[in-house]
């Protein structure tokens, strides 16, 4: 896997702040030079020239495996991301490549950016289809994949890992690729009493498959065992009830493997294969990715105690809290529907701010300022499971 870096500079323009795709094409002749690598560069070709239409200071981090490029594995910087890149169409006439890509473009006017790290829990990945393990007896893949997982999201700049858990939180059925929102709400809600962090992480390995790859040329023909890795990733905010992250990805590496023998996944060797490094970029895009997202969230922190003279809540000095740091108090409503309760968010017309008086390693004890209010009915109003937010830069 080739990891591309390419910074192309423009100018700057008013951006919208929704999503729009831009189409962009490319044409290279091929020539005797190697396909792959031409074809590698007319899809980075395409994409620069779709991402010229949003007049933005792109940067693209383009991630190609045989000239296919990974999902998700490229950003524009300044206000604009690429949340999505598909490729429409491709030709070969008189020796010149075309392709046509399809870019979706989303503003990132709105992002709410602070300097905490937001704390996640990572549920285990099961394989969907487990006979695929068969082929060099790889059915521990799963949990050393979920492992390698952990340690690139605590390598991301936004992110707090609290805890890799042993609960399988997505049970995929073949063919199934849908998500019941209940059930995950549910489970996340039954860890509460364990775990304190807002999101939490899952999904599924949907398919490792072996496969041959034959290439021909005017002498030979040359025949190589392939393997796929595709991975479907979830993000689930415990606090808004939504799915923020819904991402599949794909990879495929040479099989050096003997196909008939057990192949040692806690030996370096196997991670060192191109099938290894495979799967550590395409899980490194994953963390990406999920960094990204919570980059531009609003953090958020819930009250999980209070008393006559504090408030309490559950990110501390590891989230990079500190003693006088100031945060918004926004109330938890329940509203009361049919067969059902839906929980919100309402922030108070008058804004009540808390400020860090005391601060440890995974908790903060916050006030009212006594000048802001002096009678304390500001700080009793504030109940357990209500959420603290930062407060909005002007």
């Amino acid at each position: 896997m080739i990891k591309l870096l390419f910074v192309f500079g423009l100018l700057l323009m008013p951006l919208m702040a929704h999503a729009q795709w831009y189409v962009g094409q490319a044409s290279m002749a091929v020539n005797e030079d190697d396909y792959d690598d031409v074809r590698k560069k007319v899809i980075k070709q395409a994409i620069e020239n779709a991402s010229l239409q949003a007049n933005s200071f792109v940067k693209i981090e383009s991630t190609v495996t045989d000239g296919i490029l990974s999902q998700s594995s490229s950003s524009i910087q300044s206000e604009h991301q690429i949340s999505e890149i598909k490729i429409l169409n491709e030709s070969l006439k008189n020796d010149i490549l075309t392709i046509n890509v399809k870019v979706n473009l989303k503003s990132s006017l709105n992002c709410t950016k602070d300097r905490y790290l937001k704390q996640l829990i990572i549920a285990q990945f099961p394989l969907l289809t487990p006979a695929q393990a068969t082929t060099g007896d790889v059915f521990s893949l799963p949990f050393h994949v979920v492992s390698r997982f952990k340690n690139e999201l605590i390598n991301q700049p936004n992110v707090f890992v609290e805890e890799l858990i042993p609960e399988m939180v997505f049970r995929p059925e073949i063919d199934m690729d849908t998500v019941d929102l209940k059930a995950v709400k549910s489970i996340s809600h039954s860890l509460n009493s364990q775990y304190q962090s807002q999101y939490l992480v899952f999904g599924y390995i949907r398919d490792i498959g072996l496969f041959n790859e034959t290439t021909s040329s005017l002498l030979n023909k040359t025949t190589t065992p392939k393997r796929n890795f595709t991975i479907k990733v979830f993000m689930y905010d415990r606090i808004s009830d939504s799915i923020l992250v819904e991402n599949e990805y794909h990879g495929e590496g040479d099989w050096s493997f003997d196909s008939f023998s057990r192949v040692d996944l806690a030996n370096s060797l196997f991670w060192r294969s191109d099938y290894g490094k495979t799967i550590v970029d395409t899980l490194f895009n994953a963390a990406k990715d999920i960094n990204e997202t919570l980059s531009c969230e609003a953090t958020k922190a819930t009250v999980i105690n209070k008393d006559d003279q504090y408030i309490t809540i559950n990110i501390g000095t590891l989230h990079g809290v500190n003693k006088g740091d100031v945060f918004q108090y926004i109330k938890l409503n329940s509203i009361a529907l049919n067969h059902t309760v839906l929980s919100t968010l309402m922030p108070p017309t008058e804004p009540t701010l808390l400020k860090v008086v005391q601060v440890s390693n995974k908790i903060s004890l916050l006030q009212v300022p006594i000048d802001a209010d002096p009678s304390g009915m500001k700080q009793h109003q504030i109940d357990l499971y209500d959420v603290v937010t930062t407060v909005p830069q002007k």
